[in-house]
Parts: C-alpha cells; sequence; structure tokens
C-alpha cells in the first residue's frame, strides 16, 4: 500500500475509522471543517488570552501543562488534575452558544465507540481533556512517538491502553510551514530502549532514521486531524505566522471499554 493511502478524510468520524485508525490501516484521519471555521475565531481570541508562559514542552506554549510534562513533578501534576477541568469549563463558556470543539469531539466519540468515551481518572481526579497549544513562528515539533504507556512505566499507576490516537482541532492556522507529517513507522519498546542513546537530550528522532515517504497535511482551520501515535510524527516547522489548536489524546483499552480522554 502505497504510503498516501494511510490517510483518510473523512466527513464524519464512525466506529469503523476510529477501528481502523487503532489498528493503523490508517494513520491519519482528518475531517475537514469538524468545528465551524466562522466561530473557530471567536473561540481562538478568547483561548489566547489563557495561554501560560510557563506551562507547556517549551517548543509551544499552553493554557496548562500536559500529562506528560507534569506527572513526574507533584506540585505540576496537583495544578493539572486542580485547573486542568476549571480550564476546559472556560473553554466551553467562550464557545457559548456554540458547544465547545472538545466537547464536540468527546460526544462524537462517545457516540462513535462501542464502550463510549470518558475522562482519563487517577487517583480519584479527572484530567482535562483539550488543552491549547500555541506554536508560534520558528517552533516545530521534531520526529516523535506519543505513548502513555512508555511514558510512565509499568508501574506508573495509569490504565493500560492497547492503542492511542493524538488529536487536534485547529483554531488557527500559520501562514507557511507548520504541516503535519507522519511516517508509517512505529518503533517498539524494544527498539526505542536499543537506540534511545542516539538522541539523549532529545525527545525526537533525526530525519535520517526515517523512511522518505510519509503523509503531510497542511492544516485548514476547522480541521480535526487524528493521528495514530505509535506512528513517527512531527510538525514542520512554522516560518511565519503562527497555529493554535485545541489537542489531547483517545486511549483504547478494548472495545467494551470506554475510551480515555486526556491532554
Amino acid at each position: 500500500m502505497n504510503v498516501q493511502d494511510k490517510l483518510k478524510t473523512v466527513e464524519t468520524l464512525t466506529e469503523d475509522i476510529l477501528f481502523s485508525l487503532f489498528k493503523r490501516e490508517y494513520i491519519v484521519v482528518r475531517v475537514p471543517k469538524f468545528y465551524h471555521p466562522q466561530h473557530c475565531a471567536a473561540v481562538a481570541e478568547k483561548v489566547l488570552s489563557d495561554i501560560d508562559a510557563n506551562a507547556g514542552s517549551g517548543i509551544y506554549e499552553s493554557n496548562i501543562d500536559s500529562f506528560w510534562s507534569a506527572h513526574e513533578d507533584h506540585e505540576r501534576s496537583r495544578r493539572y488534575f486542580e485547573h486542568g477541568i476549571v480550564l476546559q469549563r472556560r473553554l466551553r463558556q467562550a464557545s457559548a452558544p456554540f458547544p465547545s470543539p472538545i466537547d464536540l469531539l468527546r460526544l462524537t466519540l462517545d457516540e462513535s465507540w462501542p464502550g463510549g468515551a470518558g475522562l482519563m481518572r487517577q487517583s480519584g481526579m479527572k484530567a482535562p481533556f483539550g488543552i491549547s497549544r500555541l506554536w508560534r513562528e520558528g517552533s516545530e515539533g521534531l520526529p516523535h512517538q506519543d505513548s502513555l504507556n512508555r511514558e510512565v512505566g509499568a508501574d506508573g499507576g495509569a490504565i493500560r491502553l492497547d492503542d492511542q490516537i493524538g488529536v487536534n482541532i485547529f483554531l488557527t492556522t500559520s501562514d507557511k510551514g507548520g504541516e503535519v507529517e507522519t511516517w508509517d513507522l512505529v518503533i517498539g519498546d524494544n527498539e526505542y530502549e536499543k537506540i534511545s542513546d542516539r538522541f539523549k537530550g532529545s525527545y525526537g528522532y533525526t530525519r535520517e532514521m526515517l523512511p522518505k515517504e510519509s503523509v503531510v497535511i497542511t492544516p485548514e482551520v476547522g480541521d480535526l486531524i487524528m493521528i495514530n501515535t505509535a506512528c513517527v510524527h512531527a510538525i514542520r516547522k512554522i516560518t511565519a505566522g503562527a497555529r493554535l489548536t485545541i489537542s489531547g489524546f483517545v486511549g483504547n483499552a478494548g472495545a467494551d471499554q470506554p475510551l480515555v480522554c486526556w491532554s
């Protein structure tokens, strides 16, 4: 199969599409105008006021730390769980009288998946789903994978997942650059352990390690882009403008179990 055939563009999410993405029959699913483009500008303006220069990964700015960047720090983890839901409600208020982008997605997932969908729970607390990510000119996301199982380890206390996808709803897009790039390549845990010394000090893989062929998407305002995050993926460098997304992850623990949502 040509790698370009691993991209699926659909009008709406269905059970079959989600299963195909989790099983990597597709590695990227795009839903154009998932959130109405005319609503995006008004929501973006309000979301930008919540951006916290101290939050984020260092490559993008956010309104709160992600689970990945907070889970090993007690204070940041406390703030993540205590304030994340508050910010999620603020996004809901900023989107009124329309549903917030992430509420619309969570409802769609709940309706589409046999076991429904819900927020990730840890120690009796609920994780936020849908944090803002502001990528400014000059920023990029190096080729990498996202795996909750790998991040927390065997004793991390989080639910063990069969598969994981990353979701981004685009409120604004950059003028140049910022394309989403994905490779039909999965680096398993054993292989990752063997090669991890080659990129110490960096979260990303070098492009020399990757296949030449990739799927490249230029997102548009309102688009929902979903990636199977076991596959290596990247954000190309933004060379003009900035982009703002509402982002999160969705984990699959079995068809009869609710999808697990967090950011």
